[in-house]
């Protein structure tokens, strides 16, 4: 294992982002909204822009050169005022678990939507279940707002609890 290290990805590595994302929604079916199925039909314009954007920035954790986790930060499409950051599409593969390196993840995310002052907070959705993303958002100081019960991609049905931070 070469030194990890977590950075802004460059539109040019939407291919190695995709193939992590797509690894990644097979890994866990019901853990992210959108499913395998339909993410491995964009086209790689509609990749490319998830990358990067003026509205938006997926972070890579590296170990050496292999991507071996992601996250990204992207304003909120729900939010009018435009003053609400999510952070999203958040992976990091098995082997690499355990180690607390989601907080490698956030910090970037999270200093990226600090550098927009245009956002006042921060919000994370997830399964009820995912405990160690709740561990990882309580870490950085979210804080649960809301419960739904939500139909999952993987046609589970499971509470989705919003966390928020303010910033």
């Amino acid at each position: 294992m070469d030194e990890l290290i977590v950075r802004a990805l460059a539109l040019a590595e939407w291919d190695a982002f995709r193939n992590l994302r797509l690894a990644a929604l097979k890994d866990a079916p019901g853990a992210f909204a959108t499913s395998y199925a339909d993410a491995v039909k964009r086209a790689p314009e509609t990749w490319q822009s998830l990358v990067s954007g003026p509205a938006n920035q997926i972070f890579g954790l590296f170990d050496g050169a292999q991507l071996v986790g992601i996250s990204g930060a992207f304003a909120w499409p729900d939010d009018a005022s435009e003053e609400t950051a999510t952070l999203v599409m958040s992976y990091i593969v098995p082997a690499y678990r355990g180690r607390c390196l989601s907080g490698l993840l956030y910090t970037a995310a999270l200093d990226w939507i600090r550098a927009h002052p245009r956002f006042k907070r921060v919000i994370v959705a997830m399964r009820a279940s995912n405990t160690a993303s709740r561990r990882a958002c309580e870490r950085h100081g979210f804080a649960a707002i809301q419960t739904a019960l939500r139909n999952w991609p993987d046609a589970t049905l499971e509470d989705e609890v919003v966390y928020e931070l303010r910033l």
